[in-house]
């Protein structure tokens, strides 16, 4: 019995043991095995997946038992589609298996630039339009209208085309070289560039803030610095010139010139001091130092500007009134020098005293030498005398 047993075992256990139950020896299946791709068993490592009859070109398992992947020439699972080697990121197939096209930010053939998103169906501004091609814009080198006049293709401000593609023209506030010699973008004729786009000089006729105080007009000179008046007053006052005021006598007399320019219709939004000194001041400590000339109410010239004034000689004398009058007297009191500094300690008591022993320096309103303001010997304070007013900055 243990024999027939034995011989009955023996055909299947030769059977078994003739199956190719092991890999060859470069460990894949001998081609009788390979059919085992299907069976819905994963066989040793030359297979990847195997989901039986479910093996598919388009599934996850293909029908040679490798996973599904992009780039292996099979559109498979939510691929859109594969050309194996041929994925390309500028081709029809992504290398991530999807349909290229305009918009999906990836400059592929036909197409000249791709933002995705960004891309825009505005005409004009630069950027990428929605055919994935460049939008115009200023800087390209080709006019576009109606967007621009010029279009040079370069950055510069300085020629005919400026870089926001505007045909230069004065007032953009661009300076063209050879055409403007300056552009600061506005009308006003008082700053440093006329709106003709020409540095201000002097005698353009635009007065330049800060720089002139006139431009063109009859009391103006060469520089650009207006005339100012200066003249005797048409009454004469005794030292006290302080009088009762609660102010000083040089204020007093400052407060006379004002007037009486005011009443001659001489510059009356200009102030007028007077040119006296006591022992607080003087007029080389009060006085405007004018570039311009000194001259009388009939324009006669007195001097061409403060130096010439303080030099020690006039070129005319101070002997005209507002009212275009001669002083009724030759003098005025001054107590001052030539240089406008103060003279000596005889100032009538600083302008407050006619008494007898109070003394007074004048100057001789038909001189021009240094006794049109200081002569030597200082006389009574009773003595009638004019005073000198000059016009300020």
């Amino acid at each position: 019995m243990k024999a027939k047993i034995a011989t009955l075992l023996f055909p299947v256990m030769s059977a078994l043991s003739c199956a190719p139950d092991i890999p060859n020896y470069e460990g894949f299946w001998d081609d009788e095995a390979r059919k085992r791709c299907g069976n819905g068993e994963i066989d040793f490592h030359s297979e990847e997946c195997d989901e039986g009859d479910r093996n598919s070109e388009t599934g996850f398992c293909s029908p040679t038992c490798k996973k599904a992947r992009c780039g292996d020439g099979f559109v498979q699972l939510d691929e859109a589609c594969d050309l194996g080697s041929e994925n390309a990121e500028d081709g029809t197939c992504s290398l991530s298996c999807r349909l290229t096209f305009c918009g999906d930010g990836i400059v592929q053939l036909g197409e000249v630039c791709d933002l995705g998103e960004d891309n825009t169906d505005i005409p004009y501004g630069g950027g990428c339009s929605n055919d994935c091609q460049p939008i115009a814009s200023c800087g390209d080198g080709t006019l576009d209208m109606p967007h621009e006049t010029c279009d040079d293709g370069n950055d510069s401000n300085e020629d005919a085309c400026t870089n926001t593609c505007e045909t230069a023209v004065c007032g953009d506030g661009f300076v063209e070289v050879g055409v403007e010699a300056c552009d600061d973008a506005n009308d006003d004729e008082t700053d440093a560039c006329l709106s003709t786009c020409e540095f201000a000089t002097c005698g353009d006729g635009h007065v330049q803030a800060g720089v002139e105080e006139c431009d063109g007009q009859e009391n103006c000179n060469d520089t650009c610095v207006r005339d100012r008046y200066v003249f005797a007053t048409d009454e004469q006052y005794q030292g006290d010139i302080k009088k009762m005021s609660n102010i000083s006598g040089i204020e007093v007399a400052d407060s006379v010139c004002r007037t009486r320019a005011n009443a001659a219709g001489l510059k009356t939004d200009a102030d007028f001091l007077a040119w006296l000194s006591d022992d607080e001041t003087s007029p080389a400590q009060r006085f405007f130092r004018s570039p311009g000339r000194y001259i009388l109410p009939d324009g006669t010239v007195v001097a061409d500007s403060w130096d010439d004034l303080t030099d020690g000689t006039l070129q005319n004398p101070i002997n005209l009134t507002p009212t275009l009058q001669e002083p009724e007297a030759n003098t005025a009191w001054t107590n001052t020098n030539p240089d406008g500094t103060r003279a000596s300690e005889f100032s009538c008591e600083n302008w407050t005293s006619k008494e007898l022993g109070a003394d007074g320096i004048l100057g001789v309103t038909e001189y021009v030498d240094s006794e049109w303001t200081k002569v030597d010997m200082p006389l009574g304070c009773a003595v009638p005398s004019h005073v000198y007013c000059f016009e300020q900055g």
